[in-house]
């Protein structure tokens, strides 16, 4: 017993022992250390790594956007340039039209209007069929035959509208005509048919009638159902395919 402490005494006093121990014992630390510093790393390397690889998301939809706002704006110039080439050419046609009525214009018997859905001609009554009848008079045949030579140069829709004042069919023209609708769509088929046969395509050309709704004047005195009686053209921009 007494041999093994003076041992142990002899190992703790003897320099070259205690040194090996503490540099165990430093050893020991050193590997702690190193193992929660290689942790750390790895943590901040793969922070890093989900970091980049959230810039690089982020820069791809940066660019999907980029290619989209080009493609938006490559829509947008096309489709001004041709909103810009509809109103050339419905300038045209308007310009034409006025060309086309002067006289007419001046004797209030025709009203050409340029509108957002195209360009309006407003004919007198008057101008085109006798009281009570949808055949065309002279007069009417006269000015749909020039009508006729710019609208068949026009690609677009031609609608044919008959109007009506307020007062009631009677007599032997109930027969034929029982109503308002009746005379105003005559009417206005009489003038698609001249139109057809002075060149414009059928598959352009559309007949409604309105009857004696959509007045332009109140229908109490004379002068304002004459102004309701009435063929108004619309060329509506809408494309049509010819046969």
């Amino acid at each position: 017993m007494i041999a093994k402490t003076l041992k142990l005494r002899y190992r703790m006093t003897n320099p070259g022992v205690a040194l090996c121990l503490f540099s165990f014992f430093l050893l020991s630390l050193s590997g702690c250390v190193s193992k929660g510093t290689h942790e750390a790393m790895i943590q901040e390397r793969n922070q890093i790594r989900a970091e980049r690889d959230q810039l690089l998301d982020e820069k791809a939809r940066l660019s999907a956007r980029v290619v989209e706002t080009e493609e938006e704006k490559e829509m947008v110039s096309k489709e001004a340039m041709e909103a810009q080439a509809l109103i050339a050419e419905q300038q045209k046609v308007f310009e034409n039209l006025e060309a086309t009525f002067a006289k007419e214009r001046e004797a209030n018997q025709v009203k050409i209007e340029m509108m957002k859905s195209g360009v309006k001609v407003n004919l007198a009554n008057d101008i085109l069929f006798p009281s009570g009848s949808a055949k065309l008079n002279e007069m009417g045949i006269e000015v749909l035959t020039r009508a006729a030579a710019e609208l068949k140069e026009s690609p677009y829709q031609t609608v044919v509208a008959g109007f009506t004042d307020d007062v009631q069919i009677s007599g032997a023209l109930m027969a034929k005509y029982p109503s308002n609708w009746e005379l105003a769509g005559a009417r206005a088929a009489s003038v698609v048919r001249l139109l057809e046969k002075e060149g414009v395509p059928s598959s352009q050309l559309l007949a409604i009638s309105f009857g004696e709704n959509s007045p332009v004047e109140s229908n109490v005195t004379p002068e304002g159902r004459s102004k309701n009686r009435r063929i108004e053209i619309i060329l509506r921009p809408v494309p049509v395919t010819m046969n």
